[in-house]
This record gives C-alpha cells, sequence and structure tokens, in this order.
C-alpha cells in the first residue's frame, strides 16, 4: 500500500471512531432517558479502482423491536383504562365511608336512627327533639356533598376527556410534521435517529390515550391507526372530535342516538365513544376510562344515592308514620322542601333537606318530631308513637330497582348494598389495575433490555474507539516520517 493510500486509510478511519465516539456517548448521556433507544453506526468498507480505500459510516440506527414496541403500548393503554377507574372510585369510596368507619353515610344513618330511639325513650327532652333533626340533617348534607363529589368526577373525567383528545391530535400533528422531516433527510442518506426518537416517544403517548398500530412506510414514514383500524395518521393527520360539557348534573347522560346531553368522541364521522353501537368503538386506553367514570361508574353512583334519597324521603311522609300529613304533604325528608314527585327522581340526592317546619334554625319546631308536623297544637308532651313510626318506617322493607341495589330492603340494608356495590367494584378495579400494571412493567423492561443503552457495554464500547483511534493516529505519524525520511533523501 501507498504511503498516501495509508494516510487515506487512517484519516478514514479517524472520521468513523469520531462519529462512533459521538454516538457512544450520547448512548452514556441518554441512558436514563425516558423512551431512549440506543443508537450504533453502520459502517463499511470503501474501495478505489479495486483497492482498499478505509472505511465509511453508512448510517445512524436507533435500536427498535417493532412487536415487543407494539405489545408495551397496548399494555400501556389496558393499564391506564383501568388504573382511572380504580384511581375514581377510591375517591368516591373514600367519600362514600365504610360501613364499619367512623364517618361516611352509614355512619350518619346509624346516628339518625340512635337519635330517634333517644327521642323515643324521652320525648319530652327538648335537647333530644333537637339532635334528632340535627341528625337528620346531618343525613341530608351528607347526600347532597356526596352527590357533589360524583358530579365532580364526571366533570373532571368529561374534563381530561377534552384534555387527551387535544393531546392526540397536537401529537397526531407533530408527528406528520416529523414524519415529513425524518422521509426529507432519509432520502438524502441523513441521520434521523434522534427524529426517529422524538417521533416514537409522541406516539407512546398517543397510544397510552388511544391504543394504535403503527404501519411502517417507505423512508422511515409512518402511518398510525386506532385498534380497531380507523386511520390517525396517513398521508394527511385525522383529528378527533369532542364538545367538553361545562356543567355536567345527575341527568345528564351521552346517547349514541343524539339525544343525551353529554358529547362523545368520534373521528371522521366514526363515534368511537364506548357505550356506542358500531366495532370501532375504544376498548382501552384513558380515553376510554374516562368515558367508562363519566359515562357508566358516575352515573351507576349517581342514580344510587338518588334512589336511596328517593326511598328515605318517601318513608317519612307515610300518613301511616305521621297521622298529621295529608296526600302530598311533605314529610320529614323533602325534596327541596316539596313532597316526593316520582317524575323528578334525578338529582333528588343533591336536593333533599329537611322539612323546615321541624328545623329551629328555619323558624320550625323541633317538637314536630313528637307531635307530628303538621300538628296544630302541641300533644301529649311524653309520647313517643310519632319517634317510634319513624323507626318503624327505617326498618320496614321498601322495593327497590337500581344497579346494584335490586330486591327489597330496608334503609341500613339500602346503604349497605350501595357500599358493597362500590366497594366490590373498586376491589376488582383494583386488582385488575395491579396485574396490568405489572404486565406493562414486565414487557417495558423486556424492551428496555432489548433497546435500550447497556451502559457497561458502551463503555467497553469507548476503549476500543479509543484504541482504533490510536492506531490511526500511529498509522498517520508513521506515514509522515516515512515521508520526512524520503524528502531528506532527496
Amino acid at each position: 500500500m501507498s504511503i498516501s493510500g495509508s494516510f487515506s486509510n487512517a484519516l478514514s478511519g479517524l472520521n468513523v471512531t469520531g462519529r462512533l465516539a459521538e454516538v457512544a456517548s450520547n448512548n452514556l448521556a441518554n441512558a436514563l432517558t425516558k423512551g431512549y433507544a440506543r443508537q450504533s453506526v453502520d459502517i463499511s468498507a470503501q474501495a478505489l479502482e479495486g483497492r482498499g480505500a478505509g472505511v465509511r459510516v453508512d448510517q445512524v440506527v436507533r435500536n427498535s423491536a417493532p412487536e415487543l414496541t407494539a405489545t408495551r403500548r397496548l399494555a400501556d393503554g389496558d393499564a391506564a383504562a383501568v388504573d382511572i377507574q380504580a384511581e375514581s372510585l377510591a375517591r368516591v369510596g373514600a367519600a362514600f365511608g365504610e360501613a364499619t368507619g367512623d364517618d361516611g353515610l352509614f355512619r350518619r344513618v346509624e346516628q339518625f336512627e340512635a337519635s330517634l330511639r333517644q327521642l323515643a325513650e324521652t320525648p319530652e327532652e327538648e335537647s333530644r327533639q333537637i339532635a334528632a333533626v340535627e341528625a337528620a340533617k346531618d343525613v341530608a348534607s351528607f347526600l347532597n356533598e356526596l352527590s357533589d363529589q360524583i358530579a365532580s368526577e364526571r366533570q373532571d373525567a368529561d374534563f381530561r376527556i377534552a384534555q387527551q383528545v387535544e393531546t392526540v391530535n397536537r401529537n397526531i400533528d407533530q408527528i406528520d410534521k416529523l414524519n415529513e422531516k425524518i422521509t426529507r433527510l432519509s432520502v438524502g442518506g441523513r441521520d434521523v435517529a434522534g427524529l426517529v426518537n422524538q417521533r416514537e416517544l409522541l406516539i407512546d403517548e398517543v397510544a397510552a390515550i388511544v391504543p394504535v398500530r403503527v404501519l411502517p412506510q417507505e423512508n422511515n414514514k409512518t402511518f398510525l391507526t386506532t385498534v380497531q383500524g380507523q386511520f390517525l395518521l396517513a398521508e394527511e393527520p385525522v383529528e378527533l372530535e369532542f364538545t367538553r360539557s361545562p356543567i355536567i348534573t345527575s341527568g345528564m347522560i351521552y346517547d349514541p342516538v343524539g339525544s343525551g346531553a353529554l358529547s362523545g368522541v368520534t373521528l371522521s364521522g366514526l363515534d368511537l365513544t364506548p357505550g356506542a353501537t358500531g366495532a370501532q368503538t375504544l376498548t382501552a386506553g384513558s380515553l376510554f376510562g374516562n368515558f367508562k367514570v363519566r359515562d357508566e361508574l358516575g352515573l351507576d353512583l349517581t342514580t344510587q344515592i338518588d334512589e336511596f334519597a328517593a326511598d328515605l324521603i318517601q318513608r317519612f311522609e307515610d300518613s301511616g308514620v305521621d297521622p298529621t300529613l295529608l296526600p302530598g304533604d311533605a314529610g320529614l325528608f323533602t325534596d327541596g322542601g316539596a313532597s316526593f314527585d316520582p317524575t323528578i327522581v334525578d338529582g333528588l340526592a343533591q336536593r333533599i333537606s329537611v322539612n323546615a317546619l321541624a328545623d329551629p334554625s328555619q323558624g320550625g319546631d323541633a317538637t314536630r318530631l313528637r307531635d307530628g308536623l303538621n300538628a296544630v297544637g302541641s300533644g301529649p308532651t311524653f309520647s313517643d308513637a310519632l319517634p317510634r313510626a319513624m323507626l318503624d318506617a327505617m326498618t320496614a322493607p321498601a322495593t327497590v330497582s337500581v344497579t346494584g341495589l335490586s330486591g327489597t330492603k330496608s334503609t341500613f340494608q339500602i346503604v349497605s348494598s350501595i357500599a358493597s356495590f362500590t366497594g366490590e367494584r373498586r376491589t376488582r378495579l383494583d386488582a385488575e389495575a395491579s396485574a396490568l400494571i405489572s404486565t406493562r412493567e414486565t414487557l417495558a423492561a423486556s424492551e428496555a433490555r432489548e433497546i435500550g443503552v447497556d451502559q457497561d457495554a458502551e463503555l467497553q464500547s469507548l476503549i476500543q474507539i479509543e484504541q482504533a483511534y490510536a492506531a490511526n493516529i500511529q498509522v498517520i505519524q508513521t506515514a509522515s516520517r516515512m515521508l520526512e525520511e524520503l524528502t531528506e533523501i532527496r
């Protein structure tokens, strides 16, 4: 080999080792960066007129494991869908309280029952009359707060849906722009590994919200569809559409035929909302989870506490309990001051209140819990008939027929059924979320081992690169000395 050939080979080697060192250093610097995949350098030998002419960098390659990444992304969506529901039920369950706890609806009903029992023992005691009224007010105000809490959960879910739709649309638009850059640079033979890394992170974020399938195209371009096959990105981005509801009340629902007050999410005119008809509806992802909170979990709980409020009002406005009541008169518990109307049960838990006639803070008289709400004057001081009739009303069986509560139940049994229904559903979701998160973490760890950075291997690679760099420098130095000696001979 000629001296000039040696120079050429060594210089090409320096160029390649420099690029190798740059990529290895970048790998080490990003070893703990979320979503970063190891990059490697493809090199090949150069030839000139059939002779070796050094080496060259062909391309920088981003490690990938498409099948493993696709499976992990599906696991992300599954875990996100269930985790959101479990978290929402945990918050509502904490607000509702446990039957064995010191707080919550069961305990308040129990305290009301105890106050009536004490009043029945000493009906002449003013303090016990007032205590019974206050205990009844505590039940009503707690139902008001619980209804607000559930409405807030539904409202928050609707808000998160709007945010996530915006995130998906923004990410899809950014992925489309990255596609253009990656394609243009790939055609020119330029390094696109960094841009591909950015695109993969954006796809990860989309996949956790709406599970997707990635369709590789020429020149490193990527198309995206939902798992059900609807395009989110082809030659042009396709936007999800959703209308946020500023306020959600208990009677507001999503109806796939369009008669409901709440919005669904659509893509190119197709309804993807869980509960809609058709095979294109969402079945996983955090968007799916938020729709389940808004349209199923929250709605079921709202219906249950509204039914409990309706049952409570009806038990105490029965003339068999309080003989002073006429048909249409409100009892101890009222619908915002009015008697029960079976046509407007929606939102009743938010409106339930104690009859002002018995509430001293509203100008009423607590003795009416002894004498009757519509009594025209004071009754027998030691009469326990009304308090005991109210106690009997609480334990009397009544028919209820809503989700999770169907059957003949007493007041306490209705509360226990709501707590059990919520608790069992929460336990099931917690267990499912734990299993799915564990699966997701296992897949993520496998993916990281496959495409992530092995810091020990990168350090060893740097040592080898340093040795190769030193060898090329030595070749250049030797060739330089040879040229100097040849020059001196002449």
